[in-house]
């Protein structure tokens, strides 16, 4: 039986309705659940695809329903919070939540976080599919090659050192990463690394690119590519695999 589409817990009727139209919109099937109780209560009889948790009845509902729902179902989570802050997302991820949004990013930016949380998620299962999209992609780690472990949020080099990268890099990289062979342009780059609305004028996102490209070495110059136009992608690590676990 072919699991059911995004289940969505959101109280806030108006914006539960617009990400589910949205969503629809770009060809993902979701539906509005009006409570926890009744979440659970599917997830127990039919799991869903994925779970999006939205505002319900506060902060510790929200950890509480992540930490039940890993106690029923591995089904992918996904926290989406008003007010985040350092505190809640490192808990809240902790509990076994698979990412934790800002409300107020862009739709776009939010489809963005949905669709490599579901590809994840699908790796175990397609490991062969996914390996034929993304190349750079293996199921074990050639001696020498690359591995980038998001659950821990750091890099390692062939020979195991750790590419010190800060938060907004690793960030930028994981979402480029994620992306596969497709370019990400610079307004979802700044929605998600910077929860900002990208301008013209500003050159964070081209900064942030350059300082990442220096960090991984003067060997891998054309890892990062720019795609003209449409901003930029990861092309794969020169004369060597990246494994992501």
């Amino acid at each position: 039986m072919r699991p059911l589409g995004l289940s969505i817990v959101e109280q806030d009727t108006q914006y539960g309705e617009q990400l589910v139209g949205y969503l629809a919109n770009q060809g993902l099937q979701a539906v509005l659940i009006p409570d926890l109780a009744s979440l659970f209560l599917l997830v127990q009889e039919h799991p869903p695809r994925m779970v999006v948790l939205g505002e319900s009845s506060g902060g510790g509902t929200m950890l509480s329903a992540v930490r039940r729902l890993r106690d029923m179902s591995r089904v992918p989570c996904i926290v989406l919070a008003t007010e985040p802050n350092d505190t809640s997302h490192i808990v809240t991820l902790e509990a076994g939540a698979d990412d934790f949004i800002e409300r107020s990013l862009p739709m776009r930016a939010i489809l963005a976080r949905i669709r490599a949380v579901l590809r994840r998620s699908e790796w175990p299962s397609g490991l062969a599919a996914s390996a034929m999209a993304m190349p750079f992609v293996e199921a074990r780690a050639p001696q020498g090659g690359w591995r980038l472990q998001p659950q821990h949020r750091r890099l390692l080099r062939p020979d195991g050192v750790e590419c010190d990268l800060t938060t907004a890099e690793f960030d930028l990289l994981r979402l480029l990463v994620e992306a596969g062979n497709l370019p990400v342009s610079r307004d979802d780059i700044s929605a998600t690394v910077f929860r900002r609305r990208f301008r013209a004028e500003d050159r964070t996102v081209d900064n942030l690119v350059l300082r990442l490209r220096r960090k991984l070495g003067p060997d891998q110059e054309k890892a990062i590519k720019t795609v003209r136009g449409a901003g930029y992608m990861f092309a794969g690590f020169a004369d060597a695999q990246l494994l992501v676990a």
